[in-house]
């Protein structure tokens, strides 16, 4: 026996009110019909009459027979667009789901529809009410009437909405605005489609009752920085970098293709379009923008207006085929999770509202990128995630360019601690100075020498007082600062330290109430041997073994721990650089990390010892984590120390992925914020780290450099030979 399915009318209500996300989507879908019926216009009209809302919906394409809206139209998913793939005009198909004219239900419950094709118009009425119910589809009659005409071709909906009827909801100014705001949003570069919207009798106020046509919402040349070109398939790429203050244009030519998180995923996104603009939202960067905008377009606008309007094109943008993919670029849709990386780094980091930003794709057979039918984005498949990183790698060339301009602008702005930089005592005391001789020469004009003489021994003695003054200020200024970057410093190691701490833990925990147990038994008398004996002064040992190593693990921390800085001393350096690897000895062992030393065990260097603690730290830690992700068979950290006749050198060296050469010229790695942590991971680092290092060397009259090396990454330092002593034996 042979049977069939026998979808209700509720089915054609599903499609359209349970797939279609809101208002402005099943605006959005009727449009992009237009669109691919090769219209030159969509004209979007709002009636209304009471408690009665016409929506027409009507463009001049080229209509369709009674056999298309027979065969097509009234057929729920057919696959005709998806065959066609392209219409008579060559304009790709935007709706090729076959389920976006059934958008109508959500925005009312009766529709006419009238289209024009070949001088014969065809005519269709649909009752929402009757689709409500549990009549079968086959049993539902639809009224469907042809004629001649002498009108053009097109397709009309009237779409009626009764707001007594309980299928739809009112539909106020507010959704009228959204999706003005979201029509405005939906083209990009399309010159032979225009959305027109007009309101008849909707609003009170009649001056807004007119006709517009939505502009694309494009502010291309307002933008203080910009990436634009083509990532491949291969994922090679072809980007341009522009800077509007300093006119430059830098041309990017390489390949992502040695990206480890790419390579995870094993898939393609087919060739991506870049186009990110980027803003700085400080004042000055807000006037640039404002004054650019004003004197292009003849508007005046204000700052905030300019501000307000950035926020309104924030975001980054999907598009397919010069059409938007939603929710990409809507206020609030970070996807790819801009603001969280900013929180982490925000001297590099764009966040959201910085950036207008437009990605488009490829067809969904070209990319593996898929629509998902309920038009709310894209099947978050491998080939997604793809996108999502491309999107991220190509971002990190604009911030890295953009990080490095400013860092070099960067005007030196006061510190936050006022009283270093608190002059007004000085100047009080010089104008009192002065205005003394003043009056002393108007009384006493023939003693002019005297007068000038004792003014001039006022001030130097003022000013001998405010250098003494300010030297003790700055002193305690950089003993903070240090004081700070020791904190930071143990905060980068905070990981090792949890996990050195939960192997000990994790024994306690398991084995301290076996021990219990064992002591009550022997407590208790009831059962006495040797070998409950022997069990638990095996437990004691190791126990005590777990604290021996806890307690040295703790000491290696200590130059890190104290909130007190201590003086120069004589260290030995060797010592040092054994106890900052100590720290790290877990990691080194889990990801089989080979430590090579080439090191003289005699030399004493007359230093702080905490800043050659947070220098050894910094780097080596640097060096443990480039390291993992080396093209080599075997992970390699090298460690030298060599006593040269202009003085110490201590050379630290790993085979990780290495340093860009054009970072060590421009001398960006000890620059605070600068990371390249988001070339390999999703979240970026803190930036500190390296700049915590130079600093920590530089105090004690170093020099930390990074060094150009085909194979990994290569720090040296340097100390004077005046602050060495290498008499004393190790």
């Amino acid at each position: 026996m042979e049977s069939y399915f026998k979808p209700t009318g509720r089915l054609i209500m599903s499609i359209g009110k349970d797939l279609i996300k809101d208002l402005p989507a099943a605006l959005v879908e009727l449009v992009k019909n237009s669109y691919d019926a090769d219209a030159t216009y969509v004209k979007i009209t709002y009636k209304k009459d009471n408690n009665i809302l016409k929506i027409i919906v009507e463009d001049d394409g080229h209509g369709m027979s009674q056999e298309t809206v027979l065969g097509a139209w009234m057929v729920p998913s057919t696959d005709y667009k998806l065959k066609k793939k392209k219409s008579p005009k060559g304009r790709i198909y935007q709706g090729r789901k076959g389920i976006g004219r059934y958008a109508v239900s959500l925005l009312g419950n009766k529709l006419e529809l009238i289209t024009i094709k070949d001088s014969i118009k065809t005519s269709a009425f649909f009752d929402w009410n009757e689709f409500n119910s549990e009549k079968k589809l086959s049993e539902i009659p639809i009224m469907i009437t042809t004629c001649k005409t002498v009108d053009h071709s097109g397709t009309k909906l009237i779409i009626t909405n009764e707001y007594s009827n309980g299928l739809v909801d009112e539909i106020n100014e507010s959704d009228v605005q959204k999706i003005e705001k979201e029509l405005s949003k939906l083209l990009s570069n399309i010159d032979d489609f225009r959305i027109e919207v007009c309101y008849e009798n909707f609003y009170i106020d009649s001056d807004k009752n007119i006709c517009k046509i939505i502009s694309q919402l494009e502010f291309d040349d307002a933008w203080h920085y910009r990436l634009t070109g083509k990532v491949n398939a291969d994922f090679s790429y072809e980007l341009i970098y522009y800077n509007f203050y300093t006119k430059e244009k830098k041309s990017f030519n390489n390949s992502f293709a040695d990206d480890k998180i790419l390579m995870e995923n094993l898939a393609s996104c087919g060739s991506v379009y870049i186009d990110y603009r980027v803003y700085d939202k400080d004042p000055h960067g807000i006037e640039v923008i404002m004054n650019f905008i004003n004197g292009n377009q003849n508007t005046k606008l204000s700052k905030t207006d300019v501000r307000n309007m950035l926020i309104d094109q924030s975001g980054i943008s999907i598009f397919r085929s010069d059409f938007r993919i939603r929710p990409y670029g809507d206020k609030g849709f970070d996807w790819l999770n801009l603001d969280s990386k900013r929180v982490q780094n925000p001297s590099m980091s764009i966040g959201s509202e910085q950036i207008n930003g437009k990605i488009g794709i490829e067809s969904e057979e070209m990319s593996g990128l898929k629509e998902k039918s309920a038009r709310d984005g894209l099947y978050e498949n491998t080939n997604y995630y793809a996108l999502q990183r491309v999107a991220n790698l190509s971002l990190n060339i604009l911030q890295r360019e953009r990080f490095n301009y400013r860092q070099k602008t960067a005007k030196k702005k006061p510190q936050a601690i006022d009283k270093l930089f608190d002059f007004s005592h000085t100047n009080e005391k010089m104008e009192k100075a002065v205005e003394k001789a003043y009056k002393n020469l108007k009384k006493y004009p023939d003693k002019t020498d005297e007068h000038i003489s004792i003014l001039n021994q006022e001030i130097s003695k003022e000013i001998q007082a405010l250098e003494k003054e300010k030297e003790v200020e700055f002193l305690e200024v950089k003993e903070t600062i240090a004081i700070y970057q020791k904190q930071t410093t143990l905060g980068n190691v905070i990981s090792v330290v949890l996990h050195e701490g939960r192997k000990p833990l994790a024994w306690y925990t398991n084995k301290l109430p076996q021990m219990n147990r064992k002591l009550k038994k022997l407590e208790d008398k009831k059962e006495i041997s040797i070998i409950v004996y022997e069990d638990l002064s095996s437990d004691i040992k190791k126990l005590d073994d777990e604290a021996r190593q806890m307690s040295v693990f703790f000491e290696r921390l200590d130059p890190l721990a104290s909130n007190k800085r201590k003086k120069k001393r004589k260290v030995n350096v060797a010592e040092k650089i054994k106890a900052v690897v100590g720290i790290f000895e877990s990691k080194i062992e889990e990801e089989n990390i080979t430590i090579e030393y080439d090191i003289d065990k005699n030399v004493m260097l007359d230093v702080i010892e905490e800043d050659l603690y947070m220098a050894l730290t910094n780097i080596i830690d640097n060096a443990v984590f480039w390291v993992q992700y080396t093209k080599c068979n075997n992970k390699v950290i090298k460690i030298g120390l060599y006593d040269n006749l202009d003085g110490i050198t201590i050379e630290i060296s790993d085979n990780g992925l290495g340093i860009p050469t054009e970072d060590i010229i421009e001398n960006l790695l000890f620059l605070p914020g600068y990371s390249r942590k988001n070339t390999v991971l999703e979240e970026n680092g803190t930036g500190l780290g390296l700049s915590i290092a130079g600093e920590a060397v530089q105090r004690n009259q170093g020099v930390l450099e990074a060094i150009d090396s085909p194979n990994g990454a290569l720090f040296r330092i340097k100390f004077r030979k005046d602050t060495i002593n290498t008499n004393e034996q190790y």
